[in-house]
């Protein structure tokens, strides 16, 4: 009977509030932890162009000065390109920023056009470097 009384005395704790607190801490933790950066596979010179701002939630197709092609970063052929593109087919509404080197030969872009426009991929933005203020001054004042 004594013990049944110290039973009863015990009072439920509850750990809601640590909880809270580790939620947030791995929240910032992610958050610190996550890059939205473009990824980096080759060097390439920008075309000038009215830019915008890319969506985060893109997929990044790079083709540096040599042609040679990086889907997500990482270096594929044209038909490993398809070959991804296939597999994410269920992302076919998500934006494909391309990137490519402004002396780079226009047929390699098609053809890298051509497999996006095969596997359904049509939401296509081209990556530029913006134009420079002073040059649009110039020219306006020239004209």
């Amino acid at each position: 009977m004594h013990r049944n009384s110290f039973l009863k005395k015990l009072k439920p704790i509850s750990f809601g509030a640590a909880m809270a607190d580790m939620a947030l801490l791995l929240l910032i933790f992610f958050m610190a932890s996550t890059s939205t950066e473009p990824p980096k596979g080759v060097e390439v010179n920008l075309p000038k162009a009215q830019t915008e701002g890319a969506e985060q939630d893109s997929v990044y197709v790079t083709i540096s000065h040599k042609g040679e092609l990086y889907f997500d970063g990482d270096p594929v052929t044209l038909q490993q390109l398809h070959d991804h593109l296939a597999m994410r087919q269920s992302e076919s509404d998500r934006i494909i920023s391309v990137t490519a080197d402004k002396s780079l030969d226009y047929e390699v872009v098609a053809r890298v056009l051509n497999v996006l426009r095969e596997q359904n991929f049509l939401n296509v933005v081209f990556m530029s470097e913006p134009h420079e203020k002073e040059n649009e001054s110039n020219v306006k004042e020239n004209n």
